[in-house]
């Protein structure tokens, strides 16, 4: 070949067929701990779908304004507490919640009581270095999401000293945690000590309190 050939010459490089990954979502919602059922839980979806009764205006309004300071709350460690009966949509705002903070791309766990009982007791059993890894992730992650706050109680008096020790280190660290509960103030006082009662009030938390009867 000469030197006029080798000048003249262009060579095409051949790529494979493209490989399009899809995201997917709903792998990430399960990797958080986000249950199926809310998969397409969001504010949009309870915006077009939802009911809001006036008695729970207040509430929603806190919950909104906690959602509009979602940022400045994440860095100083502000949590919510939803409050009220079964039913009232309690659990769908905590997750819509959480997925503004996905949004944002900042961590997020959500976890129901009775999983956590169930999850710290089996590993407590097990390898120890597994145990440890899951309670620091609930000490580190951004953002905790403790669903059904108080339906551990009872079931293990370990397990209920350990839920206090996180709340209390989360408060610490200034890393916030939202809580959703059936249980009233008087009924939170009962089963809690006063050092976990007594970082669940004031500046250091916002509470939304929901009325009413069962959407379900």
């Amino acid at each position: 070949m000469n030197e006029s050939t080798v000048k003249d010459e262009f060579f095409y490089p051949v790529y494979d067929k493209p490989v399009v990954i899809k995201n997917d979502i709903n792998g990430h919602y399960a990797a958080v701990g986000i249950p199926r059922r809310y998969y397409d839980m969001d504010f949009g979806w309870l915006r077009k779908h939802g009911s809001f009764p006036k008695e729970n205006s207040e509430a929603y309004a806190v919950v909104k304004q906690y959602v509009d300071n979602l940022e400045a709350n994440l860095k100083s460690g502000k949590g919510l507490i939803l409050r009220g009966p079964a039913g009232t949509g309690k659990t769908s705002i905590a997750v819509s919640i959480l997925k503004e903070v996905l949004a944002l791309k900042r961590g997020c766990m959500m976890i129901s009581m009775p999983s956590l009982l169930d999850i710290m007791l089996t590993l407590s059993k097990g390898d120890r270095v597994a145990f440890l890894n899951y309670e620091q992730k609930l000490r580190n992650i951004p953002l905790l999401l403790l669903d059904d706050f108080g339906a551990e109680y009872s079931k293990s008096d370990w397990v209920h000293t350990k839920v206090e020790s996180i709340i209390i280190g989360r408060y610490h660290d200034m890393k916030p945690v939202i809580l959703t509960t059936n249980y009233n103030n008087d009924q939170t006082k009962d089963h809690y000590s006063e050092r976990v009662i007594d970082r669940l009030r004031g500046k250091d938390y916002e509470e939304a309190i929901f009325w009413g009867e069962s959407h379900r």
